[in-house]
Order: C-alpha cells, then structure tokens, then sequence
C-alpha cells in the first residue's frame, strides 16, 4: 500500500509545478494584455471627456447669448 501513495507523491511532485508554472504565465499574459488596451484606450478617453466638457460650454455660451 505504501508503493501506492508514493506514486501519487512524486506525480504530484512533477505535475503541480507544470499547473504553477502555466497558471503564473497566464496571468502574466493576462496583466500584459490588459495594461495593452488601458493604455491604448486612454487618449480616446481623454478626447472624448475633452469634447463633453467643450459641448457643456458651448450649450451654457449659448444660453448666456440667448437670454
């Protein structure tokens, strides 16, 4: 019975690094993709802010001139 549980001993002991190992690289892929299109969105939504704030303006202009 022993030859048994140490069979599963030293298969755990090559299989959990091989799962370690793959789960640290995905999330590594992960990150590295995520911080991709945070940074790649970022103008755009800088822009689009910009031309809100610019759209608020002009329509309060307009009332100014209006009245």
């Amino acid at each position: 019975m022993k030859k048994w549980r140490a069979s599963y001993t030293v298969e755990a002991s090559f299989l959990m690094p091989l799962v370690i190992g793959t789960m640290a690289l995905a999330m590594k892929i992960g990150i590295a993709s995520f911080e991709e299109v945070r940074d790649g969105k970022e103008p755009e939504r800088t822009a689009q802010l910009w031309e809100v704030k610019e759209f608020y303006h002009y329509q309060s202009l307009k009332e100014v001139i209006h009245d």
